[in-house]
């Protein structure tokens, strides 16, 4: 795809609802089996602090959901927690804010990838390799990735929506059937220990924690409005809305099932799969709503894939990342940052065997942070920009940044020991990370950058051209012939420890290559770098004002596996000279005529 086609890549509100909210619509399908796997612990009797729960969940959401429509308005080509910390609260928030959003993009593809698998396996248990399926599936995403953001949204748009049309569906014919008086209820299914812990104020606020994974991906909208279509401003606001109705719906709906069905969290079956199964039987449509749900949830891996590139292409630009992030493939992706994230994410998976439980302590935190700092930058932009309604836009960025503040809190309290340490760790260490690259490409810039007002003009010294050699060969002659373009003066020079072959060498060249001297360095020890380095600094020293260009004669294979019948010597020659202000090498590749 050429650059000027980016344009035509741009997505329509109904395929960035699937790009950037699959993520958070699909948390539907554990965010509530989070919290009930936590209630366990305390015993049966207080799963029914699920709906409470839920209940406050869904409130900050939407408080979340407003806020960030603000940023939208505020910033119409993209206003993620780094760009709107960093403008607004200064260079060390926007660090973290990024690190927070790098972690957790990390951790919804390990989250939601693994939670698909769960998914699948309670309807195949035969399949019961999880880090293998989820590894697959990363891999699968990332392919479809790498074909660009539309073709992403047009191959992720159709499950997303079935997930959604059979999610909705399921809660209204379960609730329907309750309305009726049919009571159906979850049986046949084998319950995790439970109890043994008493019910406090901690164990509740980590259920609290973990249902709180539904708000992942809240902020993705907001940070991918320049891939919507015109006038992206307004249709990403709208996409925000429609995604929190149905997110807050969707949770709240699957929360009152597992109540009314009297669902049990199993290490062997979801409760969401539960709920479907005595609704609907383990008929034709028990197994559409699973591989729906496996589907999606694999998928939400895609919020991730489109915004981690994205946040990371703009580190990149301000050289917080390696600069490679920043370019675009063939295909107008960051290829780059696509594949990074795919790595990563297939890491934590494989170290965490691909269950879901295990992960969750992990996840959210990150997020909660950049929410946190997202929000207090909105405050300070109202408070400096003003404009019309600042205060009442104020007043609400203020309330979403301190219950995100509290919640993240929360978190790092309650989950803290249950592997939350782990991102509190990551955090700080990935921004002293970006500080020492962009420390790095400042110290480069500051050494590479020519003044505007120099004037370069060209040097009058001499220079000399060396090219090494074992014996007159094509190649040679190659190099000879080019470093006669370059200087008058071209000098062979032989390394060696038989200073007869010397001899017979330099009475050939004097026959076939007249005008070019060569130099035989003895080496008795049979040594080829260390003696040839030594002598051309050597040669620099006597003339300091010639210049001396070394020519690495260099046999181009045709086919990769000759690479193993060819020594490298090229490749220390120019190790062992580089950094050497005074000797400029260079490579004269040669190719076998066909």
């Amino acid at each position: 795809l050429a650059t000027m086609e980016e344009s035509e890549q741009r997505l329509s509100k109904t395929k960035a609802l699937a790009v950037f909210s699959s993520d958070a619509l699909s948390s539907v399908a554990y965010a509530t089996e989070a919290i009930l796997f936590t209630l366990a612990v305390a015993g049966p009797e207080h799963f029914w602090l699920v709906l409470p729960i839920s209940g406050v969940i869904v409130a900050i959401l939407f408080v979340v959901a407003v806020s960030y429509r603000q940023t939208i308005t505020a910033y119409p080509n993209g206003g993620g927690s780094y760009i709107v910390a960093k403008e607004n609260l200064g260079t060390l928030p926007g660090l973290i804010a990024a690190a927070a959003l790098l972690v957790d993009y990390v951790l919804t593809v390990s989250v939601s990838v693994a939670a698909g698998v769960a998914a699948l396996i309670s309807a195949f248990p035969a399949l019961e390799n999880r880090t293998l399926w989820s590894l697959v599936a990363i891999a699968l995403v990332m392919l479809v990735n790498l074909r660009g953001i539309k073709e992403s949204g047009t191959i992720f748009a159709i499950p997303t929506y079935v997930f959604v049309i059979g999610m909705i569906g399921l809660i209204a014919v379960g609730l329907g059937e309750f309305a009726l008086g049919q009571s159906p209820r979850v049986a046949d299914v084998t319950a995790v220990a439970s109890g043994g812990q008493a019910l406090g104020a901690l164990l509740i606020l980590r259920a609290f924690a973990d249902g709180c994974s539904a708000m992942t991906g809240v902020e993705a909208i907001s940070n991918g409005v320049p891939a919507f279509k015109r006038p992206e401003p307004i249709n990403a606001r709208t996409t925000l809305a429609a995604m929190a109705i149905l997110l807050g719906t969707m949770f709240i709906g699957i929360s009152v099932l597992s109540m009314l069905a009297g669902s049990i969290p199993s290490e062997h079956e979801t409760i969401l799969s539960q709920i479907t199964r005595a609704i609907f039987g383990t008929g034709p449509v028990y197994y559409v709503l699973t591989l729906a749900t496996t589907s999606i949830l694999i998928l939400a891996a895609n919020t991730s894939f489109a915004d981690f590139p994205r946040l990371a292409s703009l580190l990149a630009k301000d050289r917080y990342m390696p600069s490679r992030f920043a370019f675009r493939g063939e295909r107008l992706a960051f290829s780059a940052g696509i594949v990074a994230l795919a790595v990563l994410a297939g890491v934590v998976v494989a170290a965490f065997a691909g269950r879901v439980e295990a992960l969750i302590p992990l996840y959210a935190i990150g997020v909660f942070t950049c929410f946190t700092l997202s929000q207090a930058g909105m405050v300070v932009h109202w408070r400096r920009d003003g404009g019309p309604g600042w205060r009442r836009r104020a007043t609400v960025n203020g309330i979403g940044a301190v219950a995100t503040a509290i919640v993240a809190l929360i978190f790092a309290i309650a989950k803290f020991a249950l592997g939350a340490w782990i991102v509190i760790i990551i955090i700080p260490l990935l921004v002293g990370l970006m500080a020492a690259i962009h420390h790095e490409y400042a110290r480069a810039s500051e050494e590479l950058d020519v003044s505007e007002r120099s004037v370069i003009r060209r040097p009058h010294r001499r220079q000399t051209a060396y090219v090494p050699m074992t014996d007159l060969r094509r190649d040679v002659v190659h190099a000879v012939r080019f470093g006669q373009t370059l200087s008058d003066e071209v000098v062979g020079i032989f390394v060696t420890d038989d200073p007869g072959a010397g001899e017979a060498l330099r009475k050939r060249m004097a026959r076939q290559l007249p005008g070019v001297r060569l130099v035989v360095v003895e080496s008795p020890y049979r040594e080829l770098v260390a003696p040839l380095v030594r002598y051309l600094e050597q040669a620099a020293k006597v003339d300091p004002e010639s210049v001396s260009v070394l020519l690495l004669p260099e046999y181009v294979q045709r086919h990769w596996w000759e690479r193993f019948l060819y020594n490298s010597n090229q490749d220390r020659i120019r190790r062992a000279l580089l950094g050497n202000k005074r000797i400029l090498v260079a490579n004269v590749p040669y190719r076998r005529p066909a």
